[in-house]
């Protein structure tokens, strides 16, 4: 026998489990428009919002990597930072998040490393960018840079050279992160 205590529980669980964008009534495709509003303060939450509903967003990739090169850094690096959620199926976005790394905010070129790293195998094609990236002068992108490498992992062997050279980085971070993806190469 149910409850009506009983079925509250039932959609608060169900309310729970769903991406966020999908419990508050927002689709990826809703949120992409938004991408477009003339507001910034409207594309960094249709961004951070897209982010939040993970790999369920991917059909804003399009809109997203159209969003790596809007003015606003905050918009770039809310882009980014939805297709690390979105993962794998984000791969469509290697060549535009190659761009990103070298962005002039250093928080969107790190989040574009973590969004390569985050798509795997697929964002081979920016070994050579991730290597580079080993040499950008904010430790967080050469850390995320080289953890990239070895989530990319055989493939990413072209930047062996660049990953021996980041074992001698001032960060130990980066360091550290340069001799775990040597292991996973």
């Amino acid at each position: 026998m149910s409850t009506p205590w009983m079925t509250a529980r039932a959609l608060l669980v169900v309310l729970l489990l769903l991406p966020a964008g999908c419990a508050k009534g927002k689709s990826a495709a809703a949120l992409a428009q938004r991408l477009n509003a003339k507001n910034p303060r409207s594309r960094h939450r249709a961004a951070k919002e897209l982010a939040e509903m993970g790999p369920a967003a991917q059909e804003a990739v399009p809109a997203l990597i159209q969003a790596l090169a809007d003015k606003d850094p905050k918009v770039r690096y809310a882009a980014a930072k939805a297709l690390v959620a979105i993962g794998p199926e984000a791969s469509e976005a290697v060549e535009a998040l190659m761009g990103a790394l070298k962005d002039s905010d250093a928080q969107v070129r790190y989040a574009a490393a973590r969004a390569l790293g985050a798509i795997g195998p697929d964002a081979k094609e920016a070994v050579p960018a991730l290597a580079g990236a080993l040499k950008d002068s904010d430790a967080k992108v050469r850390r995320f840079a080289a953890m990239s490498l070895g989530k990319i992992g055989p493939d990413a062997q072209a930047a062996i050279p660049a990953l021996k050279s980041a074992l001698s980085d001032g960060d130990r971070q980066v360091r550290d992160q340069a001799a775990i993806a040597l292991r996973k190469i």
